[in-house]
């Protein structure tokens, strides 16, 4: 019991801190998206589609940990900021994958990609956003509530929805700064559920379980 609950508590912890790390990767090595990056490295183009693609596995499996580990303090808010999260990664990875597909079949032609990604990829797109950042949103909120001696870190992934998505304007202090409380924020996270109680990632028949087969051999 305590080998399969500290499995998942592992799982978890690496999950959240890859998709932090895998998320700077992807933005740091992408191409420029104004077609200004022609003479960009090939071999970034695909670090950057990989990382991207590893990044939204990643935060798929270690928000679940995380709603698991949270479930019985904030029984309502973790499970909503799971689906909101699991919605924007799918979201964005099924329009990444949209948009490769089009920009792969289009022979050279900029303007039918961009019609082909009106419409329905648009809605996808925008549904996916709006997933991402309320989900990380009540995440923070979650985080809030749950008195696990980490308050910051909700304060630290607000700053972020703040400085990826409002503040994207100002360029490379903005990409820095969102960088580096993304690694903050979600690395803390993967620190506090690696500290966790194993009772935590247990069910309630698990840690029964394992309680008597501690006890038993004391009685012997």
């Amino acid at each position: 019991m305590f080998r399969l609950a500290s499995f998942h508590r592992l799982v978890t912890a690496v999950c959240l801190a890859l998709w932090a790390v895998l998320s700077v990767v992807f933005v740091f090595t992408a191409p420029p998206l104004d077609g200004s990056g022609d003479g960009a490295s090939p071999l970034a183009a695909v670090v950057s589609a990989y990382a991207f693609l590893a990044a939204q596995a990643a935060l798929v499996v270690g928000i679940i940990g995380v709603a698991h580990l949270l479930r019985d303090r904030t029984p309502v808010l973790a499970p909503i900021a799971a689906l909101l999260t699991i919605l924007g990664a799918v979201g964005h990875s099924a329009f990444a994958g949209i948009s490769l597909v089009l920009a792969g079949g289009a022979d050279g032609a900029p303007a039918a990609v961009e019609a082909a990604l009106q419409g329905p990829a648009a809605a996808l797109s925008m549904v996916s956003l709006v997933g991402a950042v309320v989900g990380v949103i009540v995440l923070a909120i979650a985080l809030f509530r749950a008195a696990l001696g980490a308050t910051w870190i909700g304060i630290v992934l607000l700053g972020w929805v703040v400085v990826e998505f409002f503040l994207s304007g100002i360029g490379l202090w903005a990409m820095l700064g969102s960088a580096a409380l993304l690694l903050v924020g979600y690395g803390a996270i993967a620190v506090v559920v690696f500290r966790s109680d194993l009772r935590d990632w247990m069910t309630a028949k698990e840690a029964e379980v394992a309680a008597r087969r501690a006890v038993e051999p004391a009685s012997v």
